[in-house]
Order: structure tokens, then C-alpha cells, then sequence
């Protein structure tokens, strides 16, 4: 096999054949030039590892940037770091002298996940499918839930290995996770689909397989992928048994009408316990013990049961090949050659290559460039045919075009619309600025471009004094937050600010003329921002976001659960015994005392053990006060905040003790106070700069002392009457970032 190399150095291109062959150069003056990229793409594409040279002052910035120049090229996608490889120990490449180096100036070697002859031999595999050889009765949709780390991504590579889809390698960890901040944290964010071919009792099977994600931050990409699958299977470890995310998952899929597939994992760890968990599936879920399979996903034990079980047990889609064209949007990616790729699970018809199709959401027209199938990666085929699950490239370069929950259909051919997903209900907000307000184009296109496959954010501009022009992000969570901001940093270079995050708070406003002028006749608004916080004399209650939270815990941590939920202003609804040793806890709490600390303080009391998971449980009427932060007398809008009155003083110090230690010192007393209308619950001062005016002083009277004193304390009084205190961008950060 021909390998080549691709190495970027001071913007320049340089390729190589490795096998002692004639090398051939090809130099360029600029990055940018038009000619010099497209050499670069074809290069990529024959390129079997590429080395990209990176800079930074730590190990882990020289990787970000050399990633940032791989992404930056046009094959990036297809691309593996070997960084795991390098990091203790020099490592050799077939390149011959590659290495791996931890100085600031770092050659990262980023292998090609599939070489061309597998990559040619998955394409002549994808061609020679017929999908009209696959009927109704032959396909089998279904997905993977589970809770955080019970072994989803692990069974999803064993299926692929067993059916084909992909090679048989010591490395295959994760292959459906494609995202780098889920190949770092170890989790799904993104469900991912992919189509397998399995022959069972002498006949092929086509399945598709939906790998969700199983943190209660992404229920939603759980709930959209369920709506194009007619089974799950349901992971469950065997060592931490029944968790909260568990619970959440199994009612969504009964809720669906789905038929489920109790599998208990890791049955070979030593501390593994499958007939406790049998016991506890049971109990919570009324499946008998006989229909539960135990498999160890890690070293494929029982593995090819649950193919059986999927075959024999999951009912065909219900669809019909006669009939018009109807297919549903269920996911969306964005790529910047060929604009928005849908993800589409064909109810009815078929959908070839030069189709045109129009959605019944925006009533555009598109023609169809290319269908296909992810096998796992995505592959061209000749058609889609109903009851399949496949990729459709129609054109579609502006990306608010790719609605999810769409639905599409043949001109001329009008079909009854799906009834779409329940649009996500955001739960924390949080401010996103760039810092450089020169960066704002790239930012926004920047948060466009992720939220076509993540629609559960909700994007609106805002603006600050102190931190120019941004956005209000809506999220599903911290975590879901937190994933969000990474994914802008490493996919998009974007360099931000996030603020605290808060939740959204309701205000009963009472029926006077103003506040009727100003927000007509519905009285109950919405405050997403504390800047909006309405004066209490102009409001008959404030209400807060409650939740319904969900707690499986150990017993012996019960008394610290229970304290740590009464702390936080919850309220117990129930308590039950999942097993001997497992409590079951329901408790209604305020959203505000969850975003913050909660999930973090749960897991530290009970040494991990314990599990979370919330639903949205309305509003509640609550005594909410507006914290203000002064300077010298003037409040700073940006530094705001809204707290319960139990908290306020609580929160007040901590705030002003954090700008404390952020404003530089001025030549006169800067007084940090905390305050709730006009009465001042919490303050701090910064000391002035003091000059020594006495230095002059060799003796003498006491009186020209005391004058020179007088006359810096008359100074210093002015100054701080007509300055003005400016507050770093160090400080807002200390107390905004969280």
C-alpha cells in the first residue's frame, strides 16, 4: 500500500511517497490562495497520516492548535488523532521518521480511520447493496439508552463488529462517537446512526442502529431518535444496577409504545452483581427475569443474542413501498462544501438520486444530490425505500432550512405531515460573548452552525456595556452547556465568555395602566435576564421553575441525601426501597438550587454512588429578590443577579468578596456593596493608593503635617466624586464565568 505524508509547515505544502519513491514538491506563497487549498484536498484524500505542526506554551494547546490547522483543511472529518499513542513514549509511524514530541513546538500525527483499500472496499460494498432486496418485513429499527457509562457505545462497536459493518481491531472504542469532546470525556452527546447487514435463520437483515445519548442533558436527542426506531435495547450495568437516567429512559420508550430489550452489561467485572440487577429490573420495570439477556459488551459475551433478540423480537416499520413519498427529519449535520446533510427515516415511497422533494415546513423545493446510508460511515447507494434510515444531500446551504421534525414528500404528491417533537423547554441560560468584539460574524456563524443538530438551544441576541454585542443561549442543562462552549472552542476556534448561568423566572404583574401599556393584557412575563427584573411594587408574585428530581442511593447515604435536598429547599414527595440496600427518592425542587452545585455536591456526599435525574415540574410562587452590585454608589447591571431572600445575603458576600480581590486598587476607596432595594446587605472595600506626602516632612510643626493630610483627603474626595471606577474584564470574568 502507497502511504503519503502531508505535512504543514510555515504555510507551505510539501508531499511525499514514503516507499523510497520519486518525491514531488509543491510549494505555494499563502495559505488563503484558491490553488494551494484545492492541492491540499486532493492530497488529503490520498493521504493515509497527516502531521500537522502546532505551537503553544503547554502540551495540550499545541494539540488544539494543530487540530485547529486540520480542520481548518478539507478532509479533516476522516481523520483519527494519535495522541493517546504518544503520550508517554516516542512513537513510530509508517512514515518512517515521525515522532512524538511533549516540547512547545509539537508534530501531531493524525492517522485516516480507514485506509484507502478499506475505505475502496466499504464503497464497493455500499454499491453492490441493492436496498430493494431488503422488504418491510426484513428491517429492523431500533436503538441503544442506557444510563451515563453503562456501556452503550461499547455494545454499539461489538454489533457493528459482528455483523461486518466494521473490522475486527483492538482499537474500535467508541467508533459511533465522532465528536472530539465526546472521544475526550468518554461520553455521547450526539446520537449517531448506522446501518448493518445480518443474516439470521438463512436470511439478511438490514438494521439500523440509533446510539443515543445517556445523560439526562441530551433526553431530547433520545427522544428524537426514538420517534424513527420500533425497538430498544436497554443497557443496564450490572455492577451499578438501576440508575435514575435508567428509569427516565425506560418510560420514554413505553411512553413511545416501543418494544424493549432488558440487557444487563459488564456481567464480568468482579464486583458485578446480574441477579441483584435482575431483581431490581423486576421491581421497578415488571419484566420477568427469563426475557433479560446477560452479555459483556467489552469482550462480546452474549453479544450475538441481542442480534437474535433484535431480529426476532422488534417488529418490522410499519410502512408501505406503493405509496407516496413521506419521509422524517430526525437529525441534521452541517457540512461547508455540501451545506445541511438530513438524516431521514422513509415512512413511505422511495427516494433515488434526482428526486425533487419539498418540505411541508418551509415549502421549499430541493433535488436530490445524493442518498445513501451510514455503513458507519456515510455511503452513497443507489436508493432509499420505506422503512430505511439514511442520509439525503439536497442542496440545502442555508441551515435553518433542515427543521427537525420536518417532513418531506414529491411535489405534486401531498402526504399527511408528521406531527414533529415537542420543541425543548431550555432550563439554564447563559450569556455568550466573544473576546474580541471583532470575532462576533465568526461567533454567530459559528453558533449557527451548531445548533442545525443541536435544536435544543435556543439563540437570541443580547449586549452588554461591559461585554459588547452576544447572545442568550438556552440550554438543557450545565453539562449540556459545557459541551456547547467546547464544541465552539474546538470545531469553531471561537474564543468566549460564558456568564453565570440562571433560569427563566416568572412575574404576575399587577393591573396598572403602565404595566399594561407596556405588556399589553397578558400580565405574566418571562425574565430570562436579571437586567429585567421588575421592581417588586410592580409585580403580585414572582414565580420559579421547579422540578421533579429523581435520586437512586445507596442506604447508608440516605440521611446526608435527605439533608442535602432540604438544604436546597426541596421537598420530599416519596421514598421507596428499590432493594435491600437501594432507596428510590422523589423530591420537588427549585431548578435555581439544582443548575448551580447540586448534581456535584450529590455525587461527593455519597462517593459517586448516587444518581440524578429531572423533569420539569411548572412554577411555584417564591419570595425572589433582585441582588444588586455597587460601585461607589453605581450599580453595574452586568454583575446582577436574582436569588431567593433565604440567599441573598449568602450569595451578596460571596460576590463582593470575589470583585475584592479582582479591582485593581485606585487612587481613592472603591466600596463594593450588595444590595436588595435600598437596604445594603453585604460590602467590601479596595484600599486607595496612598502617597506618602509627609515624605518632605524633616521635623518641624505638627500643624504642616496635619495640612498636607487635609489636603490629600480634600483631593482623594474629589477624585472620587467626579472618577469613575472601570471595572477589568478580569473581574467580570471572576464573577461571571462559572
Amino acid at each position: 500500500m502507497l502511504f503519503s505524508s502531508l505535512c504543514f509547515t510555515h504555510e507551505l505544502f510539501r508531499r511525499r511517497n514514503i516507499n523510497n519513491k520519486q518525491h514531488s514538491f509543491d510549494r505555494f506563497d499563502s495559505f488563503g490562495d484558491y490553488r494551494c487549498r484545492m492541492t491540499a484536498s486532493r492530497l488529503l484524500r490520498n493521504a493515509m497520516f497527516i502531521s500537522v505542526r502546532g505551537t503553544g506554551p503547554n502540551r495540550s494547546s499545541c494539540i488544539s492548535k494543530a487540530r485547529m490547522k486540520l480542520c481548518n483543511s478539507y478532509a479533516y472529518s476522516s481523520y483519527t488523532p494519535l495522541i493517546n499513542n504518544c503520550v508517554s513514549s516516542t512513537k513510530s509511524f509508517p512514515d518512517g521518521s515521525q515522532q512524538y514530541d511533549r516540547s512547545q513546538n509539537v508534530s501531531v500525527v493524525f492517522c485516516r480511520q480507514f485506509s484507502s483499500t478499506s475505505r475502496k472496499n466499504n464503497a464497493q460494498q455500499a454499491e453492490n447493496i441493492d436496498m430493494s432486496s431488503f422488504p418491510v418485513s426484513k428491517i429492523r429499527n431500533f436503538s441503544i439508552i442506557a444510563h451515563v457509562d453503562h456501556g452503550k457505545s461499547t455494545l454499539a462497536d461489538r454489533l457493528l463488529e459482528l455483523t461486518g459493518t466494521i473490522s475486527k481491531r483492538a482499537d474500535n472504542k467508541q467508533v459511533l462517537d465522532k465528536l472530539q469532546v465526546e472521544k475526550e470525556r468518554g461520553i455521547t452527546v450526539k446520537a449517531q446512526t448506522a446501518s448493518m447487514i445480518y443474516e439470521h435463520g438463512g436470511e439478511k437483515y438490514l438494521l439500523n442502529l440509533i446510539d443515543t445519548p445517556g445523560h439526562v442533558d441530551f433526553n431530547y436527542e433520545v427522544s428524537r431518535s426514538l420517534a424513527a426506531c420500533q425497538g430498544v435495547i436497554l443497557v443496564v450495568d450490572a455492577n451499578q444496577g438501576v440508575q435514575a437516567q435508567t428509569v427516565a429512559n425506560f418510560y420514554l420508550a413505553f411512553e413511545s409504545n416501543l418494544h424493549i430489550i432488558p440487557v444487563i452489561n459488564k456481567i464480568d467485572l468482579k464486583n458485578a452483581d446480574p441477579e441483584a440487577v435482575t431483581k431490581q429490573i423486576e421491581l421497578l420495570f415488571d419484566i420477568p427475569p427469563e426475557d433479560i439477556l446477560r452479555i459483556s459488551a467489552k469482550h462480546g459475551t452474549g453479544v450475538d443474542r441481542v442480534l437474535s433478540a433484535v431480529v426476532e423480537q422488534i417488529p418490522s416499520p410499519p410502512s408501505d413501498r406503493l405509496q407516496p413519498l413521506r419521509a422524517l427529519l430526525f437529525d441534521s449535520v452541517y457540512d461547508r462544501y455540501k451545506g445541511a446533510i438530513v438524516n431521514l427515516a422513509l415512512r413511505d415511497g422511495r427516494l433515488t438520486k434526482g428526486d425533487r422533494i419539498q418540505s411541508a415546513f418551509s415549502e421549499k423545493m430541493y433535488d436530490v444530490q445524493e442518498v445513501g446510508i451510514m455503513f458507519p460511515d456515510r455511503m452513497a447507494t443507489k436508493e432509499l425505500l420505506a422503512g430505511q434510515v439514511g442520509y439525503v444531500v439536497a442542496g440545502m446551504h442555508n441551515i435553518r432550512e433542515a427543521m427537525i421534525g420536518d417532513t418531506f414528500y414529491k411535489p405534486g404528491n401531498e402526504v399527511e405531515p408528521f406531527p414533529g417533537f415537542k420543541a425543548a423547554k431550555p432550563m439554564v441560560f447563559a450569556g455568550v460573548y466573544p473576546i474580541d468584539q471583532s470575532e462576533f460574524p465568526s461567533l454567530r456563524s459559528a453558533i449557527d452552525r451548531l445548533t442545525l443538530n443541536d435544536s435544543s438551544v435556543t439563540v437570541s441576541r443580547d449586549s452588554s456595556p461591559a461585554l459588547g454585542q452576544g447572545f442568550r443561549l438556552g440550554f438543557l442543562g450545565l453539562l449540556h452547556m459545557d459541551v456547547f462552549n467546547q464544541r465552539l472552542e474546538q470545531e469553531h476556534n471561537a474564543n468566549v465568555i460564558i456568564t453565570v448561568p440562571s433560569v427563566p423566572f416568572r412575574a404576575r404583574l399587577k393591573a396598572t395602566k403602565a404595566n399594561q401599556k407596556a405588556h399589553g393584557d397578558d400580565l405574566e412575563v418571562f425574565i430570562q435576564n436579571p437586567a429585567h427584573f421588575p421592581e417588586p411594587q410592580q409585580a403580585d408574585c414572582f414565580l420559579e421553575p421547579m422540578v421533579l428530581g429523581t435520586i437512586i442511593t445507596p442506604d447508608q447515604y440516605l440521611r446526608d441525601v435527605i439533608n442535602l435536598c432540604t438544604r436546597k429547599r426541596g421537598e420530599q414527595e416519596s421514598l421507596s426501597y428499590v432493594d435491600s440496600s437501594r432507596v428510590y427518592l422523589k423530591y420537588k425542587l427549585p431548578l435555581n438550587e439544582v443548575v448551580v452545585d447540586f448534581f456535584d455536591e450529590l455525587k461527593s456526599l455519597s462517593s459517586g454512588y448516587a444518581s440524578f435525574d429531572y423533569e420539569d415540574n411548572g412554577y411555584e410562587e417564591a419570595d425572589l429578590l433582585k441582588l444588586r452590585i455597587l460601585l461607589n454608589g453605581k450599580e453595574v447591571e452586568e454583575l446582577a443577579t436574582i436569588v431567593h431572600r433565604a440567599k441573598a445575603v449568602e450569595v451578596g458576600k460571596s460576590v463582593c468578596a470575589k470583585l475584592q480581590e479582582s479591582i485593581p486598587r485606585q487612587l481613592y476607596e472603591v466600596a463594593i456593596q450588595a444590595a436588595i432595594g435600598g437596604k445594603i446587605v453585604a460590602r467590601e472595600s479596595v484600599r486607595a493608593l496612598r502617597k506618602n506626602v509627609l515624605a518632605k516632612c524633616y521635623g518641624g510643626d505638627m500643624s504642616r503635617k496635619m495640612k498636607l493630610l487635609k489636603r490629600q483627603a480634600e483631593g482623594k474626595k474629589k477624585m472620587k466624586k467626579f472618577g469613575n471606577v472601570e471595572v477589568p474584564k478580569e473581574a467580570f470574568l471572576s464573577v461571571l464565568k462559572r
